[in-house]
C-alpha cells in the first residue's frame, strides 16, 4: 500500500533500542518537524549499560580492574532522508552528539563503593545509515548501522576513568519505531 505524501514529515516520538560496542542501550526521543522535506533534527535521551563486565589492564602499569559502567545521556541527532520509496521505505543517514555521565551503579549497590569512574563529561560522536519502513501514514520501523568514538574527560590517573573512556566507540547497531502526529 502507497501512502500519502508527508508521512514521516511532522513531529514524531521515538523509541529505540540497539548496542554500541560493547555498551547496549535504551533511548526515547522526538523527532522536530522535517525541514525542506529532507533534512532532520531528532533529541533523545539515552542509557547506556556495558553488556557485562569490563576487565582493563593498564599496559603502562599492570592495574587491573573489572566493573559495569553506565553512562546516561542527552543526544542531538541531524541527518536527511531520500525521497520516499514504492510509498512506503526511505533511506537515511544521521550524525549523533552526545553529552552525559558516565557511572557505576551496579558496582556501587554490589560492594558500596561508589562511582569508581569519579566525576566526569563523558561525549560521543557517531554516525549511521538506515533503513525506515511506514506501516501506516504515522508509523514507522526503522534499522540502522553504523559507528563512532565515545570518551570521557575526567580524572586521568583513575584506571575506571580510563577504561570506561574509549567502551561505547566502535560498530554499534540500532532499531525502533517512530509515532508521527
Amino acid at each position: 500500500m502507497r501512502y500519502p505524501p508527508g508521512s514521516g514529515d511532522s513531529l514524531g516520538f521515538q523509541f529505540g533500542i540497539g548496542t554500541q560496542g560493547i555498551l547496549s542501550f535504551e533511548e526515547v526521543g522526538v523527532r522536530l518537524p522535517m525541514i525542506g522535506k529532507s533534512f532532520f533534527i531528532e533529541v533523545k535521551a539515552r542509557l547506556l549499560s556495558s553488556l557485562t563486565w569490563a576487565t582493563f589492564i593498564n599496559m603502562q602499569t599492570g592495574d587491573a580492574v573489572s566493573f559495569h559502567p553506565d553512562v546516561v545521556g542527552g543526544i542531538i541527532s541531524f541527518g536527511g532522508v531520500s525521497p520516499m520509496l514504492h510509498g512506503v521505505l526511505r533511506m537515511y543517514g544521521q550524525s549523533d552528539i552526545f553529552l552525559g555521565y558516565s557511572f557505576t551503579p551496579w558496582d556501587s549497590a554490589l560492594y558500596g563503593v561508589g562511582n569508581l569512574i569519579g566525576d566526569n563529561l563523558t561525549y560521543a560522536f557517531w554516525g549511521c545509515f538506515g533503513l525506515e519502513l511506514f506501516t501506516s501514514k504515522s508509523l514507522s520501523v526503522y534499522l540502522d548501522a553504523g559507528g563512532g568514538f565515545k570518551s570521557l574527560h575526567g580524572d586521568t590517573t583513575n584506571t575506571y576513568a580510563m577504561a570506561s573512556s574509549w567502551l561505547g566507540s566502535g560498530f554499534g547497531i540500532k532499531m525502533g519505531m517512530r509515532f508521527y502526529l
